[in-house]
């Protein structure tokens, strides 16, 4: 049986993955009241979150500026830095989904992983 991989899956996971970039969009938003050249990358990042284009790099920039945060969080300040930076680490892995600028500029695959056998040729 073959194995399917998905390189933006869409429906519900899509959807999913759609919720959670815009989720950490706003949680970027928060970073707005700091000096501009540090706002005005955080724009950056909100945009690139919330449209899909680049979402790894963004979301990479956010987990650096969120563990930068975890420095001088104390208490529940600090677990929910944490639990943020983890959200974001596993949109870093997971990517944008279907419904992003990346999925459309970059097209959707599905790559299908066959297993060899002896017979088609398979080292064994």
């Amino acid at each position: 049986m073959p194995k399917l991989i998905l390189s933006y899956p869409d429906g519900v996971t899509g959807a999913a993955l759609l919720l959670m970039r815009l989720s950490y969009a706003l949680i970027a938003f928060s970073w707005l009241a700091r000096p501009w050249p540090v706002a005005a990358l955080c724009v950056v990042v909100i945009l690139a979150l919330a449209t899909g284009f680049g979402t790894r790099v963004a979301a990479a920039l956010l987990v650096l500026a969120l563990i930068s945060s975890l420095l001088a969080a104390r208490g529940e300040a600090f677990l929910l830095l944490a639990a943020s930076a983890g959200g974001a680490g596993a949109l870093v892995l997971l990517g944008p989904g279907a419904y992003s600028i990346d999925a459309h500029r970059f097209g959707r695959r599905v790559i299908r992983v066959d297993p060899r056998s002896p017979d088609r040729g398979g080292s064994g």
